[in-house]
């Protein structure tokens, strides 16, 4: 990621504006293009043989920002899911790793982050988060390969409430500090019923959810940061979990990734949770890591993804270690 952001809101509101129907199948425009260079996703010049499409995928009311990388010869395809306040500039770093390794691989802006439209950091509903899953993936023309998915905390539950409603693609699942339950629900819990009357939300603190102090410090800077947590968000949230049973989901087990360090979710309770709407999981704790584990530090994220390697060849996807080299590129 570029230290120094020069995008203005005005500029990242006409990059959603002029986003192209991603079933055009045009490559990124020079203002997007910028965009990508800004959030290190520019694998076309970093990668040979990489072809990046961008575009808007509809889905309900929202017009959904997406990206696709693809490549000669790939072994599978990735789709990856952000989590809250998260967008797809910020997971370069599991882009990079997928192409590196022999994936196309395919991200969106959930509604209301990044470059999707939409309140930011606001849902109503969390069928509105599996909705737009069921749409992205409905519009790509991706080869005929074996589909495995990644998805970081928000992007597990949006995960969650699709396998209870759509047919399930995945021969394998990745799960990253998944979200079941906030650290601190049950005061989160009393305080939503006190001030739900009064506000519409509260500040956001920016918590050290990292050992990577880069990140930390971009993520400040970050134009396409909320800075407030929405308390339609957290209602849509308390209906989600009203209606969330720990049962069989039916679609296989996953590997559950969960840092020790993370105080932004309730590991405790959601780990074990997640095993019973996956039966059959392996978990994974990584000693000292935070909640970002999309961008924790590269020793973390290096062992963690060496277990989703090993994951993913249990369940039929042999990824390649040497089918891109990398040509430089940002960290």
């Amino acid at each position: 990621m570029t230290p120094g952001l020069a995008l203005t809101p005005q500029q990242l509101q006409q990059l959603r504006e002029q986003l192209p129907p991603f079933a055009d199948g045009v490559a990124p425009s020079p203002a997007l293009a910028a965009f990508c260079s800004i959030y290190g996703l520019d694998f076309t010049t970093r990668y040979p043989g990489v072809s990046h499409v961008a575009g808007r995928v509809t889905s309900g009311a929202y017009a959904l920002a997406v990206h696709q990388w693809c490549q000669p010869g790939a072994r599978a395809n990735l789709l990856l899911l952000h989590g809250y306040f998260d967008h797809s500039g910020l997971f370069g770093k599991l882009v990079d790793w997928g192409l590196a390794h022999g994936c196309n691989v395919l991200i969106f802006d959930l509604p209301g982050h990044g470059l999707s439209s939409g309140a930011p950091a606001v849902i109503d509903d969390f069928a509105e988060y599996s909705c737009a899953i069921h749409d992205v993936l409905s519009a790509v023309d991706l080869p005929t390969l074996p589909w495995w998915v990644m998805a970081q905390s928000t992007g597990c539950a949006a995960l969650v409430d699709y396998a209870g409603k759509h047919h399930w693609p995945f021969a394998a699942t990745v799960l990253l500090a998944p979200l079941v339950r906030p650290a601190g629900w049950l005061g989160i819990n009393i305080a939503h019923r006190i001030l739900n009357p009064f506000i519409t939300g509260v500040p956001r603190t920016f918590a050290e959810n990292s050992s990577d102090r880069e990140f930390l410090a971009f993520i400040k800077r970050d134009p396409l940061q909320c800075r407030r947590t929405s308390l339609r968000w957290i209602a849509a949230l308390r209906r989600w979990l009203g209606q969330l049973r720990p049962h069989d989901l039916g679609v296989g087990p996953a590997l559950v990734v969960q840092g020790d360090a993370d105080g932004t979710v309730d590991w405790r309770y959601n780990v074990p949770f997640t095993c019973r709407l996956f039966p059959g999981s392996r978990v994974l704790y990584l000693p000292g890591a935070g909640h970002q584990l999309a961008n924790e530090s590269a020793a973390i994220r290096d062992g963690y993804l060496q277990d989703v390697q090993d994951w993913l060849a249990r369940h039929g996807i042999a990824l390649d270690d040497s089918s891109l080299v990398v040509a430089g590129g940002p960290e």
